[in-house]
């Protein structure tokens, strides 16, 4: 086993069996697990070198879980949209613009494509076009006008500053007709994997999974993950569905993955049997995990012998309680 590696195991003296979560260390396992002494003696054991031993009790429970909950709120933050109701143009994308020029029209009065009276003003449909590679939009009358990372009023804007000099009183209007430019990827445990286009107002995590059908197993056993930018953020979906703050609005680009039973906890030793142990989405516990795996063998374990190896962050271990 590596020395320089950063990992933690906890003893609890209130079961008796052997709950390991880890490989690699079959040197010194016999046919039903490590003996008890083996492991209590830690800090001798060359084979368990660079292992911290922490006694399990209601402080470190409750340090763990405040741990737990606080990493997980950090990285929600990360993967908060701050502006969910802006929609940044791309190249791709196809915007129809609409002009309406006070009477008496100047600049669009004949000739143009589309025209209506609205209130003695002259409206003027500009044909649907698509955003080029370059990010731009022709317009007559008033040239290129880049619409990659605006709105679809800053690139209203940008045309009626042009034409202002031109058009009786312009107000202009643009639409967004298709988008092609940004999009969340859906996949895994759905009915059906799709492409999401985003839409002026942003698309959250629950709306995102709707669109691709929904999923086909339980709600309480599926578990969403958000990939973002190199990022990876999981969230058990019964718990997006309980509360919303957790759904969050997504950008373009994310990519959703429902994941049905995603992780297992290994149990071993002196149980009845040897299995692995699925995970709920939301998280199984150490008597949970027991349970499944047939409880304990009343003529091997050792009551004061209940193990959780895991690896953990190096930045925990300080704030940690003394290693015995």
């Amino acid at each position: 086993m590596d020395k320089k590696a950063n990992t933690w195991m906890i003893r609890a003296g209130v079961m008796a069996a052997l709950l390991v979560g880890m490989t690699g260390c079959a040197s010194y396992m016999p046919y039903s697990g490590p003996r008890a002494g083996n492991v209590n003696d830690v800090a001798h054991n060359k084979a368990l070198a660079g292992i911290q031993l922490v006694d399990v009790n209601y402080a470190m429970s409750r340090y763990m879980k405040d741990e737990i909950g606080q990493s997980h709120l950090d990285a929600l933050k990360d993967f908060m949209n701050p502006d969910p109701l802006r929609y940044a143009v791309g190249p791709g994308d196809t915007l129809q613009v609409y002009i309406w020029e006070a009477p008496p029209a100047m600049l669009f009065a004949t000739g143009a494509a589309s025209m209506s009276r609205l209130s003695g003003s002259m409206m003027t449909s500009i044909p649907a076009q698509m955003v080029g590679s370059d990010g731009d939009i022709m317009m007559p009358f008033a040239g290129k006008i880049p619409c990659t990372g605006k709105t679809l009023n800053e690139i209203g804007a940008e045309i009626r500053d042009r034409l202002i000099h031109m058009a009786h009183d312009p107000q202009v209007v643009v639409r967004l007709v298709k988008n092609h430019a940004q999009s969340i990827t859906v996949v895994g445990n759905v009915k059906n994997s799709t492409m999401v286009p985003m839409i002026p107002g942003g698309v959250s995590v629950l709306q995102a999974i709707a669109a691709a059908g929904g999923v086909v197993k339980p709600v309480n056993k599926v578990t969403i993950q958000l990939s973002r930018s190199g990022k990876v953020l999981q969230l058990p979906l019964e718990e997006i569905i309980r509360n919303p703050h957790e759904d969050v609005s997504l950008r373009g680009g994310d990519v959703l993955t429902a994941l049905y039973k995603p992780l297992q906890v290994t149990v071993m030793g002196a149980t009845k049997e040897t299995k692995e142990v699925d995970f709920q989405a939301s998280g199984i516990s150490l008597a949970q995990a027991l349970a499944q795996a047939g409880g304990l063998n009343g003529n091997q374990a050792d009551a004061k012998a209940v193990f959780v190896f895991r690896f953990e962050k190096p930045s925990l271990l300080p704030h940690w309680p003394k290693p015995v």
